[in-house]
């Protein structure tokens, strides 16, 4: 799914996007850092990870989640503003919930770090992560 979602955000297979080394072996293009949580430790994402050269995989050192925090945050947020509201009885509607938590998060919220842009906009080449995007207020004179 992952794959599928990176492949329309760019238009294209990511590694059509990738540069090539000079035996025409596809760079890494794409940085994914994890933990060291069982998951990434597993034959399963090892494997797929290594059948996908434009993506390339680093670990975070052992007990130092702060060296993924940005995505430790994420998942707090999701936490907070998202699953903790309501009782959610089955993992099917967790799995809908954090879904609709992160399209709202890549195409309806704005982002700060982005200039208050939206994460898909910029991804897509809409918006520049430098530039805001939304209206100004006018100041009018009070003379």
């Amino acid at each position: 799914m992952a794959e599928a979602e990176a492949a329309r955000l760019a238009g294209r297979p990511l590694t059509d996007l990738a540069d090539r080394d000079s035996d025409g072996n596809v760079l890494p293009l794409v940085t994914i850092v994890t933990d060291n949580g069982g998951p990434f430790r597993a034959f399963r994402f090892e494997s797929f990870i290594a059948t996908r050269p434009e993506l390339r995989h680093v670990r975070t050192r052992v007990r130092a989640p702060g060296q993924n925090g940005s995505r430790e945050r994420g998942f707090g947020t999701l936490k907070y503003e998202r699953l903790f509201l309501e009782e959610i009885p089955d993992v099917l509607e967790l799995v809908a919930h954090a879904e609709d938590y992160r399209t709202d998060y890549n195409t309806i919220r704005p982002h700060e770090a982005l200039a208050w842009n939206r994460p898909g906009e910029v991804h897509t080449g809409l918006a520049d992560p430098r530039v805001p995007n939304f209206p100004e207020t006018e100041i009018l004179p009070t003379a």
